[in-house]
């Protein structure tokens, strides 16, 4: 899943682990050569690939911005 913000362009993926697959939000600036910035979506027991992207699939429907220093804001206020 892709998911466009002002600054910043996000998508998700997922990583074999030592005890199964993470899920990952990945996040770059909308500049050249900008560096990619990594959220991990731990779901404690998966074991596939398929299940751990879709974890970070809903975490990322759940982030309403990034703003322009890079703070992640997610739905509820939070701000990581």
């Amino acid at each position: 899943m892709f998911k466009e913000f002002k600054h910043y362009t996000a998508w998700t993926d997922a990583m074999k682990s030592e005890r199964g697959y993470i899920g990952l939000i990945e996040y770059q600036p909308k500049c050249p050569g900008a560096s990619v910035h990594v959220l991990w979506v731990i779901s404690p027991g998966c074991m596939c690939a398929d299940a751990a992207e879709t974890a970070a699939d809903r975490m990322l429907k759940e982030i309403c911005d990034i703003s322009v220093v890079g703070r992640v804001i997610y739905s509820d206020g939070i701000m990581l």
